[in-house]
This record gives C-alpha cells, sequence and structure tokens, in this order.
C-alpha cells in the first residue's frame, strides 16, 4: 500500500549508454549539490550489481564483512546525509547503509561461451541480495552451483548456507514475486514519503529502476551520457516512458532510456568535464565542477 507523498522532489538519473556513463558520479554531486540548497538529500539505487572478475576489488571489499554491495551503493550513502523515511513516516534511527538504499544487489561472473540461466550470453548469476523487512538474505542461483561455477570461497565469505536456491527461471520468478518486488515496493515507498530531496540512480541505461504505477512521479530527470547531460520536465518523461513499456521489444519492468528520449526533447542540455578519480570520489568537488550542469537542473526543477 502507497503511503502518503511528501512535497520533498524526487529526481532520477538515468543513463544513455550501457557503458559506465558517469552516472553515480554525477548523483553523488547532486546529492550534495541538493543537500547545500535544501539542508539534507538522499541518494538511492533500487537495483545493482557487479561482477566477480571486473569488479573484483569492490566484491572483495563487502564480502570481506559477510556483505554484498558494489560501489555506487557505497558512494551514494556516503554522500547521503540521512536515511530515508521509515515505516511511520518518520527517520528510521539507523545508519545510511548500501544495504539501506539498494534493496537488491547481484553479484555475476564472465562466462565465456555461455548463456545464464537468465538469458545473459557470456555471463551468469551468481547470488542476490535481497534487503527484507526482516534484514537481508541470500537468493543462489543453484544451476551455476551444480556446474561448478561459484567461485572458490565465494560460500565462507557470504552466508550462503542458508540462502534459497533456484534452479530455473520459473523457480527465480518466484522468488521475485515473493521478496523482490515487494522490497522494490518499500523502497518507493519510503522515497515517496522523505521530506527531503531524493536522487534515484537508475542501472545501466534502463530508463527508470521504479515501476510507473507507483507513488513516484520524478520531478525532473537527467540522462547522463559521457561528456554531457540531458535534461527533462519529469511528467514528460514519465509520460513517455509509460508509453515504451507497451512496446514488444521492452516489457513492463526494463523500458531503455533511448526508447524514451526519442519521443521527447531535452529541455537543457549541458557539458560534464571529465573529472579525476579524486574529484569524483569527493561529492563537493563533483558538485563545483559540474555547477553549471547543477545550476540548469535546476532550472528545470523548478
Amino acid at each position: 500500500m502507497s503511503r502518503a507523498r511528501s512535497d520533498a522532489p524526487v529526481v532520477l538519473v538515468a543513463g544513455g549508454a550501457r557503458v559506465d556513463a558517469g552516472k553515480t558520479t554525477f548523483s553523488t554531486g547532486l546529492v550534495s549539490a541538493l543537500a547545500d540548497r535544501a539542508g539534507d538529500a538522499v541518494g538511492v539505487k533500487p537495483r545493482a550489481g557487479n561482477d566477480y572478475w571486473y569488479d573484483h576489488d569492490d566484491y572483495r571489499i563487502a564480502s570481506d564483512a559477510g556483505r554484498l554491495y558494489g560501489k555506487d551503493a557505497r558512494r551514494l550513502a556516503a554522500a547521503s546525509t540521512r536515511p530515508l523515511a521509515g515505516a511511520g513516516g518518520r527517520d528510521r534511527p539507523e545508519a545510511i547503509t548500501p544495504e539501506g538504499i539498494n534493496p537488491v544487489h547481484r553479484l555475476w561472473r564472465p562466462t565465456p561461451d555461455r548463456t545464464g540461466m537468465l538469458g545473459d550470453t557470456d555471463r551468469t548469476f551468481l547470488c542476490d541480495r535481497v534487503t527484507t523487512e526482516d534484514g537481508v538474505r541470500f537468493v543462489v542461483n543453484g544451476a551455476a552451483e551444480s556446474a561448478g561455477l561459484l567461485p572458490e570461497g565465494l560460500t565462507d565469505r557470504l552466508p550462503l548456507g542458508t540462502a534459497t536456491r533456484v534452479d530455473d527461471v520459473a523457480a527465480f520468478n518466484d522468488e521475485m514475486a515473493a521478496d523482490y518486488l515487494p522490497a522494490f515496493d518499500r523502497l518507493t515507498d519510503r522515497v515517496a514519503e522523505t521530506d527531503v530531496p531524493v536522487v534515484v540512480e537508475s542501472y545501466a541505461d534502463i530508463a527508470s529502476p521504479l515501476s510507473n504505477d507507483g507513488p513516484v512521479e520524478p520531478a525532473a530527470v537527467a540522462v547522463v551520457d559521457p561528456g554531457r547531460v540531458r535534461l527533462y520536465a519529469g511528467d514528460r518523461y514519465a509520460k513517455a516512458r509509460a508509453v515504451a513499456s507497451g512496446s514488444p521489444r521492452e516489457g513492463a519492468l526494463e523500458e531503455h532510456t533511448g526508447t524514451v528520449t526519442e519521443m521527447i526533447d531535452p529541455l537543457a542540455t549541458a557539458a560534464l568535464p571529465a573529472l579525476s578519480g579524486d574529484e569524483r570520489g569527493d561529492p563537493g568537488r563533483v558538485a563545483d565542477r559540474y555547477d553549471e550542469a547543477y545550476t540548469a537542473f535546476f532550472n528545470v526543477l523548478s
């Protein structure tokens, strides 16, 4: 059940391409800029994932503590100045953690010449971490485990002994209905009732990680590509996304950003300068370097 909608703006940051477009850098700087204007702000990333091979350092950082999250959620949590609203419209007395702002995180591994259970060519999902009402739980790809694809030490680093095993798409869909979708709904409700600005970051080139029929419509949307950002009115973007959801290519939940943006024109486009690693790691410095883009974004937001 959806709760009362706060008047604080919710803004969406999406990527224009599957490559690393710089969404998280833009999002963390935007959280900092919004916090400067409004007193507080929080960033969320409903869905995320990383790769055991390509993102091995990130995997090790989290799994050293028996946890599973990625650097994007870690950076957004660090940039946020307060947690999301809780069950009764009040803040939960909790730290801002990656698990709190990212309810589903997936661990992949490359599997050349092999199609995974979920239909992904050359990679296979190993396990998911899902944040439920009762805490964190894990879902393991039982088919990958049976095929010997779980990396050595994974079951020692993560608490997978009591995890649910799914051996085929039907079993995975059952888990999706039981735990994943309620997790997304809970996050959406918390975003809707939070009384400070919320930055919602999508993943890959997915137009939005939130469902079309939820209580949250973005006030403004930033679509980030390498070197530029395109800015859209939230209501027009939401309408275009609703039309795109009827496309047989896209399906109901994962419309691609390009399918949405080809229907509407941006209200503004701004250049994004290349940043050093030190700059990308400091939301305040990102806010300074992207000041022109954020000023244009605030004009759209107003």
